[in-house]
C-alpha cells in the first residue's frame, strides 16, 4: 500500500462521513417537505457544501503519484478534511435532537457558523496551495488560488449583508465557483 493509498483511505472515512450528514439531512427533508418550510439560502449553502466537500476531495488525487507524504503535508491536509467535514455538518439540520422543519429559521439562527466555517475553509485552502505549490512543486495547487481567492468574497458578503438577494447571491457564486473549478481543474482524472 502506497502512503497515498493509506492516507486517502483515512480521509475518505471522513467525507463519508460528512456526505452522510448532508444525505441524512436531504433525505430527512424529503420525508417531512409537507412539513417544511423551505429556506432558498440554506438549501444552496447544503449544495455549496457538497460541492466544495467533492472538489476538495477530488484535489486529493494530485497527490497519488508522491512516493512521500510529509507529515506536514498529511496534517494539512487532515485540517482541510476536518473543516469540510464541520460544514456538511453544521449545514445539516439535526431533526432527530428536535430541531422544526423550519429551515428559515435554521438558517437565520445558524447560518454565522457555516458560512464561517466555509470562510475558515477557504483561507485554510488558501495556505494551503501555496505551501503545496511552493514545497510539494505541486504548480497546479498554486495556480488554483487564482480562483480560489475569488471564494474569500461571497462568504464574507454573507456574513456582512444580511439582505435577502445578498443571502442568495452569495452561494450561489460560491456553487458556481465550485462546479467551476471541478471543471477546470478536474475535468479528467488520469492515471
Amino acid at each position: 500500500m502506497s502512503p497515498f493509498e493509506f492516507i486517502i483511505l483515512f480521509f475518505s472515512f471522513i467525507y463519508t462521513l460528512a456526505l452522510t450528514h448532508l444525505l441524512f439531512a436531504w433525505t430527512r427533508m424529503v420525508r417531512h417537505r409537507r412539513q417544511l418550510v423551505l429556506s432558498w439560502p440554506h438549501l444552496l449553502w447544503m449544495l455549496v457544501a457538497l460541492t466544495h466537500l467533492s472538489v476538495n476531495w477530488l484535489s486529493l488525487w494530485d497527490f497519488r503519484r508522491g512516493g512521500r507524504l510529509s507529515l506536514a503535508t498529511i496534517a494539512s491536509g487532515l485540517v482541510l478534511v476536518i473543516i469540510s467535514y464541520s460544514i456538511c455538518a453544521l449545514v445539516s439540520p439535526d431533526f432527530e435532537g428536535g430541531e422544526t422543519y423550519d429551515m428559515k429559521l435554521f438558517h437565520q439562527r445558524e447560518s454565522q457558523t457555516y458560512i464561517g466555517a466555509m470562510l475558515v475553509l477557504v483561507v485554510t485552502a488558501l495556505a494551503v496551495n501555496l505551501l503545496a505549490g511552493a514545497a510539494l512543486n505541486m504548480e497546479n495547487w498554486w495556480n488554483e488560488n487564482h480562483l480560489v481567492a475569488t471564494f474569500l468574497v461571497p462568504p464574507v458578503l454573507a456574513l456582512t449583508v444580511k439582505k435577502q438577494w445578498a443571502q442568495l447571491l452569495a452561494p450561489a457564486a460560491l456553487l458556481g465557483g465550485g462546479i467551476a473549478y471541478a471543471v477546470i481543474y478536474y475535468p479528467v482524472l488520469t492515471a
